[in-house]
């Protein structure tokens, strides 16, 4: 027998049959989806990696207190690297009267080592693409700097002891590190003219930077030999730039790896289900061939070549539709990815093929083993074998390929194993649960009369079958229910972190004396929320009596540990505050807040800062400011909300116990809009304070918001086409059955009305409890993911998710009625003879 050419005639006669059909349309689904997600990450990915060195301005760094060693920078040449180094710090520059707070970024030879510094010589002059290092004597400004000062180009500043002259005005820098609230403009000067200026003195917060560029490979053998030799200092990396940009992308994807997830599952399950149908439509073509002497092996051979000639076009077409929804999502996200991105690569499309083929012969290939048991008397006694082990076995074998993959596309772990895990629990409850149930109505059936016993005994007389499709449309429920309730909610809890009034202003640097006109000023203006906080800057100089030490562990680029970092010890300042109220956009771990009359020593850290120097409550820590030392008991930790634009501190003390502790005044509030302009005023009324409008930063944010819930959406499709699929495999599964059982009882008198009406019953039964189950799990996974992946503080939303329960049992029952209008038309003898 010519297998290959059997298998396609086979294949030719029965490709409209709904089973194949069913399998076709779910390869599509998940290779499509597959595809399309894992094309976007992998193209965004690509671009934040290239264009990261130039944010960056280099491949690799050393940033410390001290400047790196002279070694570093010997052994990156003796490795073929380039190296250049930089030093920056915050002064304030005079011009006359003027005053301005300033970032100084001091530059040496070879000066951007990535990207290009782009500078004008005037505001409306030629645009020089690659300014580099400025000669000894001049200097780069931003144009804020100017504005501040009164200062334009080719003028002289004063800097240090002796003057600059202002050369360029500062148009893009290469290594600004993407960070959006930036509050001191830059003026970039020649590494010359700072040494012997005085501003390095004692007390100077100075940085140092060591930059490398090379080849990939060069770059990383380098840095495996520098991460043991950077104690005291960190390394800098693509990872630290582009911050803002990757974590949107983070959670953007999360949000779209969630319904890539659940929709792979749900083509999974429609492949189990329909190929188990297609299986038993062919156990007596099997007994027949193995009749006519055809050998195991052969027959199970032609029957994988079938769904494998299948699979072929189902892959094409699904890659060719998840390139196409991909990019939509281009289109649909927008700003949220960078404008120039890389042409796709083969990697994500062959992934999709292989999630296909894992659908096809995971879920598709087990129900075919059972093929192998049936005898050549089958003919005869009808007999079939039971689902064999290895079964079993390739099912969950499937399952765990199918969880690498998926990670692999979405790059989230442990989205994968919660979601895949839950769904996994899911499954087994409702195995375990329905056949507890069929078993407890199988005792029950004889007290029934009707269309109930009719439809309930249809369930126990197919047991396994009844089984099977309670855990499809328990799975297919609730994966629906997480896209289409809890998906919803996760995204209305991240949009309610930037409510209409998040501060989109904030003042610093005010003095005690300017707080009262202050703060009336900005409620003149409409800021009816302005408040004014304390702000002190110190340092760390003990815990317990010991000088601190970070006890977190850091990694380097394999994901080795490394031992304590010291580059957070007593050297590096503190920002501090003082309330006797808990703050809001908090959460309380651990310990309680103190009243507001105490008058004792307490202090209440921020769980990050906790863990990272193993501080809990208890614990007393040690702050310095200027020549004032004091101590302080942690009675409390918390969590703060750091996306709320709202202030935050890692420390908090108790206001009366801060004596006369130096500090400035800062306030966060919303001002409507139109009321910008008085703020203006006000910052040229009293020139030492600092205004930073983050409005646009938030407009941005709420954009990607609005723009991740449209992709979102856009993917849900094809989970719901999924979804959709389930439910007529499930409903496929017991047709054949359905047929017979529906001639033999109309032979014996039945009418249409009583079997439908048992239709009815039987199918309301399963969707029913499918539904009670899949409403749980639905509530448990979204309260863990929610938590645990997204950190949102979702509950469960009971009144979406019982409204989706009772849709789910409408559609059963709109399934059963509508699957068997055909068979109840069907003449009972043409039944039979089919059957």
């Amino acid at each position: 027998m010519n297998l290959l050419r059997h298998a396609w005639r086979a294949l030719r006669r029965e490709a409209l049959a709904g089973d194949l059909l069913t399998v076709f349309a779910a390869l599509v689904l998940g290779v499509a989806v597959m595809t399309a997600v894992g094309t976007l990450v992998n193209r965004v990915n690509l671009a934040l990696t290239s264009s990261a060195a130039e944010m960056l301005g280099g491949d690799l760094g050393v940033a410390g207190r001290d400047d790196p060693p002279a070694a570093f920078a010997e052994e990156a040449r003796q490795r073929g690297l380039a190296s250049t180094r930089m030093a920056s710090f915050g002064t304030v520059l005079f011009q006359g009267d003027a005053s301005q707070m300033a970032s100084i970024k001091a530059v040496q030879a070879g000066y951007p080592l990535r990207g290009t510094l782009r500078v004008r010589s005037t505001p409306g002059g030629a645009l020089i693409d690659d300014a580099g290092m400025p000669p000894q004597g001049q200097a780069y400004a931003d144009p804020r700097l100017l504005q501040a000062l009164g200062l334009k180009a080719g003028d002289d500043l004063e800097f240090g002891a002796g003057t600059l002259r202002i050369a360029g005005i500062i148009e893009a820098e290469p290594d600004a590190g993407g960070d959006l609230l930036t509050l001191s403009p830059t003026l970039l000067v020649n590494r010359a003219d700072v040494d012997g200026t005085g501003l390095l003195g004692p007390g100077s917060r100075i940085s140092y930077r060591l930059m490398f560029a090379g080849p990939a490979d060069r770059i990383a053998a380098f840095r495996q030999w520098l991460q043991p030799q950077v104690k005291g200092m960190r390394l800098l990396s693509v990872d630290d730039t582009q911050r803002g940009v990757r974590q949107a992308f983070d959670l953007a994807g999360r949000f779209l790896g969630l319904s890539a997830l659940l929709a792979v599952l749900l083509a999974g399950v429609a492949t189990a289900l329909a190929a188990n149908r297609f299986a038993l439509r062919r156990i007596d073509q099997v007994a027949v061939l193995r009749c006519l002497g055809a050998r195991q092996r052969d027959i199970l051979l032609g029957l994988a070549l079938q769904l494998l000639m299948l699979a072929v076009p189902a892959c094409l077409l699904g890659i060719g539709l998840g390139m196409a929804a991909q990019e939509s999502l281009v289109q649909v996200l927008g700003s949220l990815i960078p404008q120039r991105l890389p042409l796709p690569q083969a990697t994500p499309a062959l992934t999709g093929a292989g999630i296909g083929l894992l659908l096809l012969f995971g879920f598709g290939l087990p129900p075919l083993l059972r093929l192998r048991g049936v005898p050549p008397m089958r003919v005869l006694n009808r007999s079939f074998a039971a689902l064999p082990p290895a079964s079993l076995l390739a099912y969950v074998a499937a399952l765990l390929a199918s969880l690498v993959l998926a990670v692999q596309v979405t790059g989230d772990l442990k989205l994968a194993l919660w979601v895949l895990g839950g769904l996994a629990a899911l499954a087994a409850a409702a195995g375990l649960g329905g056949f507890v149930l069929l078993q407890v109505l199988r005792s029950l059936q004889h007290r029934l009369h009707g269309n109930w016993r009719l439809g309930l005994a249809a369930l126990t007389r197919r047991r396994m079958l009844a089984v099977m499709q309670l855990v499809g449309l328990s799975l297919s429920l609730c994966a629906l229910l997480l896209l289409a309730v809890t998906g919803p909610g996760l995204l209305q809890q991240w949009r309610e972190r930037l409510p209409e009034d998040t501060p989109n202003y904030f003042l610093i640097n005010i003095q005690p004396e300017q707080r009262d006109g202050v703060l009336g000023a900005l409620r003149a203006l409409g800021a009816a929320d302005a408040s004014i906080e304390p702000m002190a800057t110190g340092r760390l100089i003990a815990i317990n009596g010991k000088p601190p030490v970070r006890v977190d562990q850091a990694q380097d680029g394999q994901g080795r540990e490394n031992g304590p970092r010291e580059d957070d010890d007593e050297n590096r300042p503190l920002n501090f505050s003082w309330r006797s109220t808990f703050p809001p956009a908090n959460t309380l771990l651990e310990g309680h807040f103190w009243k507001a009359d105490s008058t004792a020593p307490e202090a209440s850290v921020e769980t990050g800062w906790a863990k990272r120097y193993g501080v809990s409550t208890g614990d007393r820590i040690g702050i310095s400011v200027g020549e004032q030392q004091r101590e302080f008991t942690v009675t409390s930790v918390r969590k703060a909300d750091w996306n709320t634009f709202r202030p935050n501190f890692f420390v908090l003390l108790n206001p009366n116990a801060v004596g006369d502790t130096p500090h400035n005044l800062l306030s966060a509030f919303h001002l409507p809009a139109g009321q910008a302009a008085g703020l203006g005023e006000l910052v040229r009324a009293q020139p030492n304070l600092s205004l930073l409008d983050v409005d646009a930063v938030i407009s941005q944010v709420r954009d990607v918001m609005e723009r991740v819930a449209q992709a979102v959406q856009l993917v849900m499709v094809f989970s719901l086409l999924a979804g959709v699929l389930v439910l007529l495999a499930a409903l496929q599964a017991t047709a054949g059955e359905r047929r017979y059982d529906s001639a033999v009882l109309r032979t014996l008198g039945a009418t249409r009305r009583q079997l439908r009406g048992a239709v009815l019953v039987e199918f309301g039964a399963l969707g029913t409890l499918a539904a009670l189950l899949a409403v749980g799990a639905t509530a448990v996974i979204g309260l863990v993911v929610s938590q645990k992946v997204f950190e949102l503080p979702l509950l469960p939303p009971w009144p979406g998710l019982l409204l989706g329960g009772v849709v789910g049992i409408g559609l059963s029952l709109l399934a059963g009625w509508w699957g068997t209008r055909r068979i109840l038309h069907t003449p009972p003898a043409l039944a039979l003879r089919e059957t």
